[in-house]
């Protein structure tokens, strides 16, 4: 009787085993590509997947990755690194036709789009007490365009080229942690900083190093606007970014962003993911980490122009909203 009770007992652990085994192999495990460390996105996506991972710890296990950004990011898509990412629409348009930055590539055709994430501003940023007050002041000067990889690089060379000074920048690649120092040291006279309009490196510099936001004047958002179609000037409004006139209406670049996925990401991982950061005390809480957050939703006319598709799980999702989708990204 007693060997057949300890047999009992065993059966019963190896049948636990199994049963927690298999509830483990449940857990879907995806990689989020971000940015780079003290960068918006990367502090933006850290955010949305701590949150993931807390509310479906049984279901899913997301990574935030580092990258150097943008560009990097649908690259390692592309390479099959990641599942899911951020991605600014120029990138985007060149990835999917083969073109630009993917030129000799094939097109890349299993990129799904789930969500804008906002416009993003390129603000070029000074100590307030430089010499530097228009683009065109940056020749000859030493101006951070971010780490390699990232957007800012492909950015600030086609600014510089669109305004005739490519070959009079002094370019440097740092991260937005090392830009903020660099510009607080003197080691670098001016940065090209993609933002929500700054990041969390220079609004953390800005409490102790007065700041300075060039503007461009009226001739130089002409030609930027001529020469990269996807960048608009905008105003970014008074109080919402610190500096110098922070109280005033000050101009910058804009251009958007989107959150994307694979072809091949479950159709209910992406809906959960949408519903998950979408609920209101969810995004009021990433909205509090980073401002773009508080402008997502669903904006798809864009991408729409460039024959990109919505993935399954955002079609699900958006239209149990009652939104609207573009009928030629639901093929």
């Amino acid at each position: 009787m007693k060997t057949r009770k300890m047999a009992m007992v065993w059966i019963g652990v190896l049948l636990l085993g199994i049963v927690s085994g298999a509830n483990a192999a449940e857990v879907q495990k995806y990689v989020w590509g971000s940015g780079p460390m003290g960068g918006l996105w990367r502090i933006g996506v850290g955010a949305a997947v701590q949150l993931i991972n807390e509310q479906h710890k049984d279901k899913y296990f997301y990574t935030a990755a580092a990258s150097g950004g943008g560009i990097e990011n649908v690259r390692r898509m592309i390479g099959g690194e990641f599942d899911t990412t951020w991605a600014h629409t120029n990138v985007m348009q060149e990835a999917v036709t083969g073109t630009g930055l993917f030129d000799g590539q094939k097109p890349y055709k299993d990129m799904r789009v789930m969500i804008f994430m906002g416009d993003q501003a390129v603000c070029v940023i000074a100590p307030a007490k430089s010499q530097i007050k228009t683009f065109g002041d940056l020749a000859g000067k030493r101006v951070n365009v971010g780490a390699p990889g990232g957007i800012g690089v492909l950015i600030a060379k086609s600014m510089f080229k669109a305004l005739g000074i490519e070959d009079k920048v002094k370019l440097v690649f740092l991260n937005p942690e090392g830009a903020a120092q660099g510009v607080k040291d003197g080691q670098i006279d001016a940065a090209l900083a993609p933002g929500s309009p700054f990041t969390p490196s220079f609004v953390e510099l800005a409490r102790s190093t007065p700041l300075r936001l060039i503007e461009p004047t009226k001739t130089e958002e002409e030609k930027i606007e001529k020469g990269l179609p996807y960048m608009d000037a905008k105003v970014i409004a008074p109080n919402t970014a610190p500096g110098e006139n922070a109280d005033k209406p000050r101009r910058a670049f804009f251009w958007g962003q989107y959150w994307v996925a694979k072809a091949s990401m479950p159709d209910q991982a992406v809906y959960d993911a949408l519903k998950i950061t979408q609920e209101p005390k969810n995004r009021e809480m990433l909205t509090k980490v980073m401002k773009l957050w508080g402008e997502s939703g669903p904006v798809f006319a864009p991408v729409a122009k460039m024959g990109l598709l919505l993935h399954p799980g955002a079609i699900k999702y958006w239209q149990e909203k009652g939104v609207k989708l573009p009928p030629e990204m639901l093929k």
